[in-house]
């Protein structure tokens, strides 16, 4: 029997990374930025069918600061089904250690060529580019321009 058939026609593609996700590493909880990453799908999606398991008992949430960490519900009454069922038939990449990306902070520039200083964001290194100065010879003045009429200026 063809698992991928199966679990396509079983579940969502959504519901699959989600579930194989969650359910794939019960003991571990993940939060939804993280999940949007690696289930590698659109954030608005992943939202919501977090959203719709919570509701219905089938994930835990827990907020921590302005987060939201979801995680496999153990009292869920199908959990040990849905278990089986994600290592079954999820195939999805779940992550050893519980990193944070990090993300470089755009480079602003202003008009005159002066970056905008700001505090780095905690985790985030700031990286100082140093320029070069090159000393360059001034220019040769050139004589003044004069029109036919005595005119000076430039044409």
């Amino acid at each position: 029997m063809d698992t991928k058939k199966l679990s396509n026609s079983l579940f969502t593609k959504t519901q699959q990374r989600v579930l194989g996700l969650l359910f794939g590493a019960p003991g571990k909880s993940f939060y939804t930025n993280e999940i949007v990453r690696i289930a590698a799908i659109g954030r608005g999606t992943v939202t919501r069918e977090l959203a719709k398991l919570a509701e219905a008992g089938v994930l835990t949430v827990a907020p921590a600061g302005n987060q939201r960490h979801y995680q496999a519900n153990q009292d869920c009454p199908v959990y040990g089904e849905l278990v089986k069922i994600a290592r079954k038939l999820f195939e999805i990449d779940i992550p050893v250690s519980k990193s944070k990306p990090v993300r470089a902070e755009p480079e602003i520039v202003r008009k005159s060529g002066v970056k905008k200083a700001g505090k780095p964001k905690a985790g985030i290194k700031k990286v100082v580019k140093k320029k070069a100065v090159v000393n360059a010879e001034p220019l040769p003045e050139e004589p003044p321009v004069v029109d036919d009429e005595g005119q000076l200026g430039l044409f």
